[in-house]
């Protein structure tokens, strides 16, 4: 992790043993002020994930399901919840409890990530319906998988 815990944190989780697949919930109509107008309807979603960061953090997400299991190292992908489609993928970096409270802190992949919002990945590729952070079932890790492969062999 590139900066120190806040006083009395905890630090769990650690090296991923293989590629573990996290969906992580986002419900863009919570952060309405910096929203495109057709944030609903645009082809595109790196738009609506860029107004996301404008009106909170993205390295840090509050936990409510996952943290005993999440580690560090594991791969997490944003879930547009009202778009129904996946918009930004990153690496888990750490798996924090500050305050009573659960945090994931995600280093997001730049390039994979904007590869994703100009061409988002539509729940009905993958075909899970993650209501709260969850891992990814088994056949939708393949086509994460895949879809990571894809976007590792672009020229960048």
């Amino acid at each position: 992790m590139d900066e120190a815990l806040p006083a009395g944190a905890v630090l769990v989780g650690g090296p991923a043993s293989g590629t573990v697949h996290w969906l992580l919930p986002v419900d863009p109509a919570a952060h309405p002020e910096h929203l495109p107008h057709d944030w609903r309807t645009r082809r595109d979603a790196g738009a609506v994930w860029a107004a996301i960061g404008r009106s909170q953090p993205l390295r840090r997400w509050c936990l409510r399901t996952g943290y005993r299991t999440m580690q560090a190292g594991d791969t997490i992908w944003a879930y547009l919840s009202r778009r129904q489609e996946l918009c930004a993928v990153g690496t888990v970096d750490a798996v924090v409890e500050t305050g009573g409270s659960w945090f994931v802190d995600v280093d997001w992949d730049a390039d994979r990530t904007a590869d994703l919002g100009r061409d988002p990945l539509p729940r009905s590729a993958f075909g899970q319906v993650p209501m709260s952070t969850c891992r990814a079932g088994a056949a939708a890790a393949q086509v994460l998988d895949a879809r990571l492969v894809r976007g590792a062999a672009k020229p960048r």
